[in-house]
This record gives structure tokens, sequence and C-alpha cells, in this order.
């Protein structure tokens, strides 16, 4: 039986593999002088688990340079300096991506060309790299792939070498490797083939690893019921608490959530630190309810502190910008209309399906300061800022062509507008919404896409919904049937939907400097729970309301099922009961193109995500209960 030393902590996801799967590892602390007596077979040494890249003590480097110069296997994982490498500091590799490169060691089931990401990682700059290594696999800036990229010789050797053969038994991995699972590298059966290639390596001869279950896991191929949903929202409900989100109980807003930064070393995921008023009132929302679905009165208490918080520190109340609804915290004089139309949501459902709202007025005063500055075609520029705001610029923007013909920035202002004019009667905003849906209407499917074709067609459900609803016009019944019947093309056999993006013509679409959409290529198997599919529960459920097809309500079925059947399953309270930004509806985890600088595929948003999700899981009830009154009248 080979003996292998291992030199490393004994608490990382590599060390406990070792020490489980090869019988006879001795592990050996790096701070040790010298190496245990009898001979060793193979030896690995892993650093990537510290703050910084492991430096071997002069005695103990002297027993390691002994054993390499005798040729044996050898594995130096985020190791500071070996034979005549040595480091530098090294370099955030936050957005970049890993392909393989099968000449240097087979590894089963992965192909040359194949994509690996290591998430929030770091990759030692080593001084002096010697001629003739040969990568297994390298780091790239940019790959616009979701799965596999055939890269050219000149696009391999820009690249830089990641893990690769020092000489033929020297294998030096320059990134944090070890602690794999809590880094949740993705994707998972991938990393674990390599690891499973690695070991043999160092084994001599083929090992089968039995791997931990991964950090987060879910429900694929269960057949939910209803009562999944009530659990579902339960849990979801519960991490709020649990992971620190809620600020002073509600009564301060809600931080963002958690950024797609998960560190390596020890897999802990990074906090957006943020207060937003459109996250503070979505996820009062989600409160809401809980309270109008099961009666709940602590969380109506925790939906009303949220609201407060909304409508008494981030709205203006008196000057020329009275009525605006702050962006966040730090963006205190900007107003984001799509952000301040899904604050006020709450209020606005509250008012027309739960009786007295009594935040209403201060939601319309909200929608008068944006009617200001909307087009005549009912639309608006993306954003307005107070420091730019004259009275000659909000003339302009009240022209016709100022707008944005978008759902992204203009989609759930118009739903803010119907729902208010539900609950009020004032016709201004019947008629902006009228005229702002039916310009979105006349360029679509070719609106101005900001993330994907898919994300605009999951926006328009929702006000397309509420528009028929109060007109019953048989027009709008027919842009809702259309742009639903064009999002059922690209529905997965999981039963979430796919981005899409005709021509590739997103505003974020490939882009790898700024805001950037999950999708490579369309056809990839990639949902996005930020930007798309976390639009859907609401909206089916209120298209099912206004018309009471079960069509729509098979739908809200459908989305539901997938939602409850994607969300985390963890030991981790950050993460336990939360859906993340990215799902591959194939591979069944979190995992997409990651060049997004803020919101990446690991990310969890506290109100786009988490708190729209659980408003439509949540709503169908209530939609329910509405069509059961009417009927009964």
């Amino acid at each position: 039986m080979k003996r292998i030393l291992l030199i490393s902590s004994p608490d990382n996801d590599l060390a406990r593999l070792m020490l489980r799967t090869v019988e006879n590892t001795i592990l050996v602390s790096p701070e040790a002088v010298v190496l245990p007596e009898g001979e060793f077979d193979a030896l690995c040494i892993l650093g990537g688990d510290r703050d910084r890249p492991l430096i071997l003590n002069a005695p103990l480097r002297l027993g390691v340079e002994a054993f390499v110069m005798a040729g044996k296997p050898v594995l130096a994982e985020f190791v500071a300096s070996i034979r005549q490498c040595y480091a530098g500091d090294p370099i955030e590799m936050t957005h970049h991506r890993m392909v393989y490169d099968g000449s240097a060691l087979a590894v089963k089931e992965l192909c040359g060309g194949d994509v690996l990401d290591g998430h929030f990682n770091h990759c030692i700059s080593y001084h002096f790299m010697p001629c003739g290594v040969v990568p297994l696999l390298s780091y790239h800036d940019y790959i616009c792939a979701h799965d596999h990229v055939d890269l050219t010789d000149e696009q391999k050797a820009a690249g830089r070498p990641a893990l690769w053969f020092l000489n033929e038994n020297t294998l030096v991995c320059g990134f944090r490797l070890c602690n794999f699972r809590r880094a949740r590298l993705a994707p998972t059966a991938r990393w674990e083939k390599l690891i499973s290639a690695l070991l043999s390596f160092l084994c001599g001869e083929e090992v089968a690893p039995a791997f931990e279950a991964p950090v987060c896991t879910y429900w694929q191929g269960r057949v939910t019921t209803p009562s999944d949903t009530d659990e579902a929202v339960a849990r979801g409900l519960a991490w709020f608490s649990r992971s620190g989100q809620l600020r002073s109980e509600g009564r301060m807003g809600v931080y963002e959530g958690f950024s797609h930064l998960v560190r390596a070393q020890d897999g802990v995921q990074l906090r957006a630190s943020s207060v937003r008023t459109d996250c503070s009132g979505e996820v009062a929302g989600a409160f809401l309810m809980d309270y109008m679905v099961r009666g709940s009165t602590g969380s109506y208490e925790m939906f009303c502190r949220m609201d407060d918080f909304c409508f008494d520190y981030m709205q203006v109340k008196e000057g020329a910008h009275r009525g605006m609804l702050r962006w966040t915290e730090t963006a205190f004089e900007v107003c984001y209309q799509d952000d301040v139309a899904r604050a006020m949501l709450p209020t606005l459902l509250l008012a027309n399906f739960g009786g007295e709202a009594p935040r209403f007025l201060e939601a319309c005063e909200a929608l008068d300061y944006m009617l200001d500055t909307t087009d005549e075609d009912g639309l608006r520029a993306f954003r307005t800022d107070i420091c730019q705001l004259s009275e000659e610029e909000r003339a302009r923007l009240r022209r016709s062509g100022a707008g944005i013909p978008s759902a992204h920035y203009n989609a759930y202002y118009h739903a803010a507008l119907l729902l208010a004019y539900r609950a009020g009667g004032d016709g201004r905003y019947l008629e902006v919404a009228q005229k702002g849906l039916a310009s979105l209407m006349a360029r679509y499917p070719d609106t101005h896409r900001e993330t994907s074709e898919t994300e605009e067609c999951c926006r328009l459900i929702f006000p397309l919904a509420v528009l028929y609803e109060i007109t019953k016009e048989p027009l709008h019944l027919e842009w809702l049937c259309r742009v639903t019947t064009d999002l059922e093309r690209l529905r997965h056999a999981s039963g979430g939907y796919a981005e899409w993006d005709t021509g590739y013509r997103a505003a974020c679409s490939r882009n790898h400097t700024g805001e950037c959409a999950l999708l490579a290529n369309n056809g990839d198997a990639v949902c996005d729970l930020l930007y798309s599919n976390n639009w859907l529960p609401l909206g089916f459920a209120y298209a099912y309301l206004a018309t009471g097809d079960k069509h729509f309500y098979e739908l809200w079925c459908g989305i539901a099922s997938f939602l409850i059947s994607c969300q985390i399953h963890s030991e981790d309270k950050n993460l336990d009961g939360a859906w993340t930004r990215a799902f591959d509806m194939e591979r069944w985890e979190s995992y997409g193109v990651p060049h997004d600088v803020g919101w990446a595929p690991c990310c969890i948003e506290t109100g786009w995500t988490m708190g729209e999700i659980l408003m439509g899981l949540q709503f169908m009830q209530v939609a329910q209960r509405y069509l059961d009154d009417a009927n009964e009248g």
C-alpha cells in the first residue's frame, strides 16, 4: 500500500478527502521542521486555506526539495515557493475562468477546452517560471462560453497557468483548490473528476474518492406538492433573520444580500452592505403576503416596519422633489422608477386586496413625482438624479423620445400606476400606463433589452395582466397571451425558463467590463433568478386572477414547482432557504457566466430574488381567494 505524505492543516476539503480515501496518508503540520521517518511514495502540500500562500520553513523546505528531486509524484497547492518558482503577491481572479488542457493529464469525462469556474480566487504570480511547464488548467480573463471553448494556440499562450506540471513528476497549483467544496467551485462534477485524477496521479493508480455532499443541495427530480410551497415560503422568510439581512428587525430596512464573492480559502460568502429602498419594499411584500395568506401578525409587523422605513426615511417630504423615493442610502439623490415601483408594490397590493393601506397616499405621491418626468409616450428615462433635474431637464424628459422602450426600466412602473388606479381611481395613472405599455408592445419583441429577451418577456407578464384585468380589452389580452406564448418557447424541461437573446442585442449581453448577462450562447440551459424567472410567480398568479384561465394557473404551478426544487438546502445558515442568481438547469447547481461586476452567479439578492419569489409563491392563494369571492358574488 502506497504511503502519501500530506503537509496541510487537517480541516480543508481536500485534506479530509485524502485522509478518508487514501489509507496510508500521513498528515504533517506546515509548521513542522522535519519530515516523518520512513519512505513515502508521494507528497501533497496544501496551502490554499490560508490568507497568504504557504511559505515552508527552511528545514521543512530542504526535506521537500529532496523529495521532489527523488522523482516521486508531488502536488504543491498555493505554495509560495517550490524549486525555482517563488512568488510575488497573489492576483485576484474574481471574474476569470479556467480552461482544461487534456494534453498534460487525462481526466475522465473532461475534454480539452472544458470550462471550470474557480469563483473568488487568487492566482500566485511567480517571479520566475521555467521554460517547458505544461499547463493542465489555464486562467483566461474573459471566456464567453457556458461550457466549452476551443482556444487557438495564440489564445492558449495568452492564458495564465493555474495548474501545471513543473516537471514530469511535480504538479504546481497556483490557485486555492483545497476547499473546493466549501468554495462551491463549479461545475461540481468537473472539479470532482479533476480532483480524482490528481489523487490518482499521487497514488499511481486509479482512485475513486467518496466526496462529501455539496454545500448546497436541491430537490432535483422531486415532485412538489402544495404543502411544499408553504415549507419553501417558511424557509425563505426565516432566511432573512437567520442570515442577518434585516437591519434592526426591519426598522432600518434590509441589506442588499450576499455578493457573488465566495472566498476560496474558507467558503465564506461576502455580504453586500448597501441598504436599498427596493429591496426593503420587496422583502416587506414577502412578509405582507404571509400575513394576507396565513394571518401571521408577526409578519404584518415586519411588513409595517420595512414599509415605514421606505416612506419615513427614503422618501423626500418637502420641496421640488417631494414624493421621490430614494434609491439607496448611498445613492441618496437618485430615483430609479422601476425600483421605486417595486418598493411600493406591497402597499399597492395591500390597498387592492387586503383592506386599508396606511401608506397608499405616499405611494401616490411617489408616482406623481415620476409622472412629472415621464415621456409623452408613457416611457421614462432609466433614472433621474436630483442634481441634474432642473425645470428645463424635466421638460425635456416629458418630450416624446426621451424615454427608453425597455420593460426592464418601465414595466413595474406601469404595473404600479395601474394598481394605484385600481385602488384610488386616478385616471392619470391608467392613461400613462396604457400609453407606456402600448409603446413597449409596439416595439416588442425588439424592445431595448438590458440582460436578455427572456427578461423582457418575464417582466411584461405582470403589468399586462393588471392592464387586462382593469380594461378587459381584447387587445390587452392578446398582448398578454402573445408574450406568454413567446416565453413558453424558452421553457426548459426542468420547469425554468432559459436565458435567450436573439442577435445578442441586450446592453449587458456578452459584456466583460460592466454588468453582464449570465448567457454566453443561446441554447445554454442557464436560468436567471435575478432578472427573469423571479418575476414569473407573481406575473402568472396575477394573470390567473385577471383571466380566470386555468392555463395561467398551470404555468404558475410549473414555475413554483421549479423554484421550490431549486431552493437551497444547506447547513450554512446564510444559504439555507435562499436562491442564487444563476441556476444551470441541467447540472442542477448555481453556475453561469461570472463576469458581472456586482451580481454574478452565486449572488443572493434580498429584494429582486428572494422578495419577489416569495411574494409570487404566496400571491396565488390571494388570487384564488379573490376569484372564489367573485364567483360567489
